[in-house]
């Protein structure tokens, strides 16, 4: 069976109607019955509308930002573990330029990744105020090599533009985008599956 289909109520007229006999019943003019009652029953059906669906609240992320280079790099707070001073570095023979060796991190070994060189930014090298950010993405833990952090920021992903074409190709491919402060946000899901494959096909050490 068919389900009735109704006529769309035109709210227009409906609103037009209930403000005439609103100027009645101020002007002292009586209305019929019948009219009384259609009039009620509309304004009963417009009070019965729901109310505007409010915006939907859009997913956000909250950033890490880390200087390099002299620009800004926002790390996912969800893949941050901590952040700690560089100590003891010790370099791990016939692995590639953008692992700069091993730290002893809470009695585990943890490779350092130095994303000037595999962005092929201008080496800033390590300095005694040198900080570590490690981080967990894609069932690795590993640390990356910053020159300080800066705090942390709240952007909706919507916000995130996408990586100038300007860019490498290679260096889109770790981005996810670029927030309106100039802050880049790192793919580190991205990003594993260069370190544990790389042109010379060496691998880092065990992570």
């Amino acid at each position: 069976m068919m389900a009735e289909v109704r006529p769309r109520l035109d709210w227009q007229e409906a609103y037009a109607r209930l403000e005439r006999a609103r100027r009645s019943l101020a002007a002292g003019d009586t209305v019929p019955p019948a009219q009384a009652r259609q009039l009620l029953k509309q304004r009963a059906q417009a009070l019965a509308q729901p109310l505007a669906e409010a915006p939907p609240i859009t997913a956000v992320l909250d950033l890490v930002v880390c200087a390099l280079a002299g620009e800004h790099y926002g790390i996912d707070m969800r893949h941050v573990l901590e952040v700690t001073a560089m100590r003891e570095l010790t370099a791990v023979p016939c692995t590639p330029p953008f692992v700069l060796g091993v730290v002893n991190h809470r009695g585990r070994l943890l490779a350092v990744l130095d994303l000037c060189q595999l962005f092929a930014l201008a080496p800033q090298g390590v300095t005694e105020s040198s900080l570590v950010v490690a981080v967990q993405a894609g069932g690795m833990t590993f640390g990356l090599l910053t020159e300080a952090v800066l705090g942390i920021i709240q952007v909706g992903v919507h916000e995130v533009a996408p990586p100038p074409v300007t860019l490498s190709h290679d260096r889109q491919a770790f981005l996810q985008g670029v927030t309106a402060e100039m802050v880049t946000v790192l793919d580190l899901e991205r990003l594993v599956p260069r370190i544990l494959v790389n042109d010379a096909g060496v691998s880092p050490p065990s992570l």
